[in-house]
């Protein structure tokens, strides 16, 4: 491929991150600014609860039918509207509208920023590159999104705090990065061939074909696991306090660590890795191992402070594998021999698969945390992720032999 070209598609890959860097920032705004919100919007902790609790539950839809929406229509329009109209609806919550309307933009963020926006995007990534590119431009999407979140949501903090920590402020600066980043995208983003979002037959035949593949089940399978492990590791920062004696001020600092500096690093280097090896399913594979041992360990260190840099060493650690695998666990739809023209669709019903923890996980840990003393009830956790390593492991493997026998069939 000429260097033109390759450039065109990194720039292509920048554009790209600059929406994801800032799309989910307004629905989880709650987590950086939940007393500021709840202040200024007039709302109980129920109500700030509902919120959430809303917009989890029609993301579950939304990925599912989704994925059919960027089977048929330019992922460049998608996009570019979920953008912009995420963009506009920040302007209505900045102005504390009453509770029902809070609660009908939120449930519109599912539609902007899952139903119109995730499948199309990750179609938008996996047809940017050959499929010997796809472990690179998965890779660097996810560091790219990650580097971008951290760029917005520190300009945004510097905004808040120089405008008296007025959170409608706050607001309005992100709903016009939204607007710009969609008219960047309708600028700057390729529309498509006819050929790639024309298909004969309704939109449900395309579901259809995915549902009734078997690889499309146990790569959902395998982003379950992987991503099970990554949403628990969000607990690092309580466990280092409530277990460690770490002050508050320093694990948050660990925490800004743990989740926006070292995902960088662990999504670029699993991309670069599954092109190196030419097989998403083998880093995959070796990652879960990895992270199955470093858990046995992270586990077995007990709550002394004196092994506080021994947990956080292992902590990193997991943490970059986990950040490894969630850069490249899209990347096997590209080589489950789905056809392009269903790529929308098969994400779709993988994402719901693989987020489907989302739903109830969090749940789970809060019960066993309720229930037990504080260091037995995070072991009883962490060890609990241990299993979901092997699991992940069992299907990994299954995935790649499927794989290899598909790629065997067709030489």
């Amino acid at each position: 491929m000429g260097k033109g070209k390759q450039m065109n598609k990194w720039l292509l890959l920048l554009v790209i991150c600059l929406g994801g860097g800032i799309i989910y920032i307004f629905p989880y705004i709650q987590y950086s600014y939940y007393d500021s919100m709840m202040a200024e919007m007039g709302l109980s902790n129920v109500q700030m609860g509902n919120l959430m609790s809303l917009y989890g539950a029609l993301n579950l839809i939304g990925y599912f039918f989704g994925g059919m929406v960027a089977d048929k229509f330019k992922y460049k329009y998608l996009i570019t509207f979920s953008l912009i109209g995420t963009g506009i609806s920040g302007f209505v919550f900045a102005s504390a509208p009453p509770y029902g309307v809070l609660l009908a933009v939120s449930a519109f963020w599912s539609i902007t920023t899952v139903f119109t926006y995730w499948p199309a995007m990750m179609k938008a990534v996996k047809l940017l590159g050959s499929q010997d590119e796809q472990g690179k431009m998965f890779g660097f999407r996810e560091a790219g999104f990650s580097l971008m979140s951290l760029i917005f949501t520190s300009v945004g903090l510097a905004i808040f705090n120089r405008t008296g920590e007025k959170f409608s402020n706050l607001l309005i600066f992100y709903s016009i990065v939204y607007i710009l980043c969609g008219l960047a995208s309708l600028f700057l983003l390729p529309s498509q061939d006819d050929a790639e979002t024309k298909n004969e037959n309704s939109v449900f035949y395309g579901l259809g074909y995915v549902l009734k593949s078997p690889k499309v089940w146990v790569a959902g399978g395998v982003i379950f696991f992987a991503y099970s492990v990554g949403i628990t590791l969000g607990k690092f920062a309580p466990y280092l306090t409530g277990v460690f004696k770490m002050s508050v001020s320093v694990a948050a600092m660990v925490s800004i660590i743990n989740e926006y500096a070292i995902p960088n690093g662990g999504a670029v280097a699993g991309g670069l890795l599954v092109d190196k090896a030419k097989s998403s399913a083998k880093v995959i594979l070796v990652g879960f191992i990895l992270m199955g041992i470093l858990l046995t360990g992270f586990v077995a260190v007990p709550g002394k402070a004196s092994l506080l840099y021994v947990v956080i060493t292992l902590g990193f650690s997991i943490k970059l594998m986990q950040s490894a695998l969630r850069g490249i666990y899209f990347v096997p739809v590209s080589e489950i021999g789905i056809p392009d023209k269903y790529i929308g669709t098969a994400i779709g019903v993988i994402s719901v698969i693989g987020f489907l923890p989302d739903a109830f996980l969090q749940t789970v840990w809060g019960s066993i945390l309720d229930s037990h003393e504080i260091e037995a009830g995070y072991k009883m956790m962490f060890s609990t992720l241990i299993v979901f390593c092997v699991v992940g492991a069992v299907l990994t493997l299954i995935l790649k032999k499927m794989v290899d026998s598909r790629k065997k069939a067709e030489e």
